[in-house]
């Protein structure tokens, strides 16, 4: 895919957003909506059911930024509300096992689980990522730093991804406009990427994923884009649709599903869910709804942050 930028001046008018939606959500097109709704109306609807689980003990919960889920079915809940733990752990039909995390989250906002079945978080305010076992035992704690703005509530790391070889991939995109690479040891190795719109520079990386080959996956959130580099941060192509992509993620089989909605709607008003040709980036598929981060769950089932109370599931029909 080609884009064809044009400069010309725009007076940004920066509002307030929904109280429900304070992820530094801008709201503003920025000439690319009509290009990202042209792709999006072109693209045919998914055979998919949105659902929304109950938890039994019925629990407060609010804002729900991200779910993920373990080889056992269960659900991992990462949640802001005040009353309920951060980590809220469920089985399929809802029951509630267990939740962990309490007292140690500012502002939660990614939760991802590795090959080996540790659940790993992202904090967006304290760039804090921390490595929890099932149960909800502390095990690893890394402190990304490099804060640019402290008193910020989003200006921090934003997500996870996990090589084969046990490395760690942290998009700190709030702000910092970086990737950063760890061992599995929590060491830092390497980072790159600068703020900008060209190869290999971000503006807001806000999810990241790690591909069946091996590539690192980038949703580079408000330039509209995926970008994609080797594990040594070599840039290797972008797709680039317009609009804004918040959230990512590969199925075991290798297809790619991402979060996206255009930038000039009430934020969560015009979200889809899209399926996407790994080979060539074309969208595939839709399903209206929001996805603030993304998972997709073993039998297909997309796990969405809704940034609401509900706990949303998209299930597949026949595919």
């Amino acid at each position: 895919m080609k884009k064809i930028t044009i400069i010309f001046s725009v007076l940004f008018i920066i509002s307030a957003c929904a109280t429900n939606v304070a992820d530094d959500v801008m709201v503003g097109d920025d000439g690319e909506d009509a290009r990202y709704r042209a792709q999006l109306a072109a693209t045919p609807m998914l055979d998919y059911e949105k659902t929304v689980l109950s938890l039994d003990p019925v629990l407060s919960v609010a804002s729900i930024s991200a779910i993920a889920e373990d080889e056992e079915g269960n659900l991992y809940i990462l949640q802001r509300g005040a009353e309920s733990a951060p980590v809220i752990v469920a089985d399929p039909d809802g029951n509630v096992l267990r939740t962990f995390g309490e007292g140690l989250f500012t502002r939660p906002h990614a939760i991802r689980i590795d090959d080996d079945g540790a659940v790993w978080t992202v904090d967006s305010t304290t760039s804090i990522v921390r490595k929890f076992s099932p149960q909800g035992q502390l095990l690893m704690t890394i402190d990304v730093g490099d804060l640019f703005d402290p008193g910020r509530e989003s200006c921090a790391s934003s997500d996870i991804a996990f090589a084969a070889n046990g490395n760690v991939y942290i998009s700190d995109g709030y702000c910092n406009s970086r990737i950063l690479q760890y061992s599995s040891s929590g060491e830092r190795l390497m980072l790159w990427g600068i703020a900008g719109d060209g190869p290999g520079e971000f503006d807001l990386p806000h999810a990241i994923s790690m591909s069946p080959a091996g590539d690192v996956y980038v949703a580079d959130r408000e330039n509209g884009r995926v970008q994609w580099f080797d594990q040594n941060g070599i840039f290797l192509g972008e797709w680039d649709y317009g609009g804004r992509i918040l959230s990512m993620d590969f199925t075991a089989e290798g297809e790619l599903f991402i979060g996206a909605e255009p930038k000039g709607a009430p934020p969560m008003q015009e979200a889809s869910l899209i399926k996407l040709n790994p080979e060539t980036g074309q969208m595939l598929g839709r399903i209206p709804g929001f996805a603030h981060a993304l998972n997709v769950a073993q039998d297909g089932t997309l796990l969405a942050g809704s940034l609401s109370g509900e706990i949303t599931l998209y299930r597949p029909g026949a595919r």
